[in-house]
C-alpha cells in the first residue's frame, strides 16, 4: 500500500534528506554561462576606477556654471581636451572647461560635465555654457558600478550572460563552479518500446524518457537515457546499481504504481540505506511517485502516464534538483482570470494545465481538462495552476496564479 505524503511533506523531506553535491571544477570565464557558483564572489576593485563622463561635453567646476541659461550663457576658457584612455595630468582651473568624450576621465578640480548640446564653442578658445550643472552632473563616479568589498554573487548563483559581463569587468578569467548534476533516465515496463519502433498490441513508445531528458537539459543537467528494462526485478536492480555508479540522480519512468508488475519498491530498498523515503504523494496527477536515497544518490520514480510524469518532474523533480545543485530555478508566474469553474480535487493538491489567451487587456486562463495519459495536453498548455488540497475548487472569474512552462506565451 502507498504511504501517501502531502506535497509540502515531500518538499520538506527533500530538504532534510538530501544535501548539495559539491563536486567542483575551475573553468575559463567563456565556459561559465549557466554554471552554478561554488562560492561567493566578492568585488576586489572599484569599477570604474576613476570618475568618468557619461556624455560628450565639457568638464567644468559646477559652481562656475551657476546662473547660466540660453539667454545668459557663461563663458569659460578652454584648457586642453581630454583624450580617451589617457588620465589627464592637469588640474582644471577656475572659470575654465575641458572638452571630454563619453567615458573620458574627469580631470582634477572638475566636479561635473555639461552636455555638448548645452554649449557653444567659440573660436577664441572659450565655450559658452547655456545650462547650469550641479556637482556630479553627467558623471559616473569611481566605484559607482561596482565597489571593492561588494558581494557580487552568492554561492549557488547560476551565471547569466550579464553576470559574465560583470566578472569580465573585474578581470576574472577563471571561476570555480559546481560540476553539473549527472542524471540517468531509465524506463521500465514490458509495454515500453523505443520511439523508432512501431508499437504492436498494447505497446507504447517511450515518451516519458524523452520529455524528462529535454526538461533536464533545459535546467543545465548532464542527462542521458540508459534505455528500457523489462519488468524483471533482478534486471532492474542490476541496471540501477550500474547507473548509480556515475549518476547523482536516477529517474525511473514507470513501475511506480501499485500492481503485480511493480518491482520498484523492493529494488530501491535493496540498493542501500535509507532506501525508499516517499511512496505516494497526495497530488493529482502523479500520486504513485517514489523518492529514495541510496547513500548520497537520489532516485525519483515517476508515474507512467506522460502528463503525470512531466508534472511531477516539474514540481518534485525540480525541488530535488535544486537541493542537489544548491541552485534555484525560479518559476515565472502571471495572473489570469479563470474562464470556467474547476471543481474540488478531493483532498489532493492538483496541478491543472492551463492555456492562456488575451481578451481585451485581460489574460484569460482556460483549464485543459483531460486524463493524465494524454501527452497532447502538455503541448497545448502554457503553464499550470496549483489548487491547494484543502481547497473546494476554483470559481469562474477568479484571478489565479499561472506558473508558466516558458516565459513566452504562445
Amino acid at each position: 500500500m502507498l504511504n501517501v505524503k502531502t506535497v509540502q511533506e515531500t518538499l520538506d523531506l527533500i530538504q532534510n534528506e538530501f544535501q548539495r553535491i559539491e563536486e567542483t571544477e575551475i573553468l575559463p570565464l567563456e565556459k561559465c554561462m549557466g554554471r552554478i557558483l561554488f562560492e561567493p564572489i566578492v568585488c576586489t576593485q572599484n569599477i570604474p576606477s576613476f570618475n568618468r563622463s557619461s556624455v560628450d561635453g565639457y568638464a567644468v567646476r559646477a559652481r562656475d556654471t551657476y546662473g547660466s541659461s540660453d539667454s545668459i550663457p557663461v563663458e569659460l576658457t578652454l584648457m586642453e581636451p581630454i583624450k580617451m584612455g589617457i588620465s589627464p595630468t592637469f588640474t582644471l582651473k577656475a572659470n575654465h572647461a575641458s572638452a571630454i568624450p563619453t567615458g573620458g576621465e574627469l580631470p582634477s578640480g572638475a566636479d561635473a560635465v555639461v552636455m555638448v548640446e548645452y554649449t557653444e564653442e567659440l573660436n577664441e578658445g572659450s565655450v559658452f555654457i547655456q545650462k547650469a550643472a550641479a556637482p556630479g552632473n553627467d558623471l559616473i563616479m569611481k566605484g559607482d558600478d561596482l565597489h571593492e568589498g561588494q558581494v557580487l554573487f552568492q554561492s549557488g548563483a547560476r551565471l547569466r550572460s550579464q553576470d559574465i559581463g560583470v566578472l569580465a569587468a573585474m578581470g576574472v578569467t577563471h571561476v570555480k563552479v559546481l560540476k553539473p548534476l549527472r542524471m540517468a533516465i531509465l524506463s521500465t515496463g514490458d509495454e515500453i518500446v523505443e520511439i523508432s519502433a512501431t508499437p504492436t498490441g498494447s505497446q507504447v513508445r517511450d515518451v516519458n524518457a524523452h520529455v524528462i531528458l529535454a526538461e533536464a537539459q533545459r535546467m543545465g543537467i548532464q542527462a542521458r537515457r540508459i534505455g528500457i528494462v523489462r519488468d524483471d526485478e533482478e534486471l532492474i536492480y542490476q541496471t540501477i546499481q550500474t547507473a548509480l555508479e556515475d549518476a547523482d540522480i536516477l529517474v525511473l519512468s514507470g513501475g511506480s504504481s501499485v500492481g503485480l508488475m511493480d518491482q520498484s519498491l523492493d529494488v530501491l530498498n535493496r540498493l542501500g540505506k535509507p532506501g525508499v523515503l516517499v511512496h505516494g504523494i497526495a497530488v493529482k496527477p502523479g500520486k504513485p511517485t517514489l523518492i529514495a536515497r541510496v547513500g548520497q544518490k537520489a532516485i525519483l520514480g515517476l508515474p507512467g502516464h506522460p502528463a503525470s510524469a512531466f508534472t511531477i518532474f516539474r514540481v518534485i523533480g525540480k525541488a530535488l534538483i535544486e537541493r542537489l545543485s544548491g541552485s534555484t530555478f525560479p518559476d515565472t508566474i502571471i495572473q489570469a482570470r479563470l474562464s470556467v469553474n474547476i471543481p474540488s480535487n478531493h483532498g489532493r493538491e492538483e496541478y491543472m494545465p492551463i492555456k492562456l489567451r488575451k481578451e481585451s487587456e485581460i489574460v484569460i486562463a482556460d483549464p485543459l481538462f483531460g486524463k493524465s495519459g494524454l501527452i497532447s495536453l502538455l503541448s497545448l498548455a502554457d503553464g499550470y495552476v496549483r489548487i491547494k488540497r484543502e481547497s473546494e475548487g476554483l470559481a469562474k472569474d477568479a484571478m489565479v496564479d499561472v506558473v508558466l512552462f516558458d516565459t513566452v506565451i504562445r
